[in-house]
């Protein structure tokens, strides 16, 4: 007789994962390009959640990861941030990420990089740095390779 992939149950599970959508928290405090980014995420299928400043940031990374700590499956796959917001920068928001010894991908978006921030955004733990204004199939590219549409990390 021929061995199933599993119980009903972990089939249903299973397809309903991978049917969710990849997370991703952006994170900008220009409204109009902070709609243009997430209206273009969401049309290659991802879930955005929309940030207006670092403190905001903070607060939906705080209450994502809480929900998975109680048992709510909901992870978050990406955050892409801006470097300088009200609040707390795009930095700051990385340093304590790192503190918390989170490991999640960060991408920062800048109107004000050289080569010393985008070494020191990489030095924190940044899987890319763009320089403002970039094409958005530069963005693409770079949500592609950390995060794949349609698979979560």
């Amino acid at each position: 007789m021929h061995e199933g992939p599993g119980s009903m149950d972990d089939v249903l599970e299973e397809l309903l994962i991978d049917s969710i959508p990849p997370r991703i928290v952006l994170a900008e405090d220009d409204p109009a390009l902070r709609d243009l980014l997430a209206a273009f995420l969401r049309r290659d299928g991802y879930e955005v959640i929309e940030a207006r400043n670092g403190v905001e940031l903070l607060k939906r990374i705080h209450q994502i990861g809480s929900s998975i700590f109680h048992g709510r499956a909901e992870p978050l796959d990406l955050v892409i941030t801006d470097f300088r917001m009200p609040g707390f920068s795009g930095l700051e928001v990385m340093e304590c990420l790192r503190d918390a010894e989170w490991s999640l991908p960060v991408i920062v978006i800048t109107a004000f990089g050289d080569t010393t921030f985008h070494e020191h955004a990489r030095a924190l733990g940044a899987s890319e740095v763009l320089d403002k204004p970039f094409d958005l199939e530069r963005l693409r590219q770079a949500v592609f390779r950390v995060v794949p549409p349609c698979s979560r990390s």
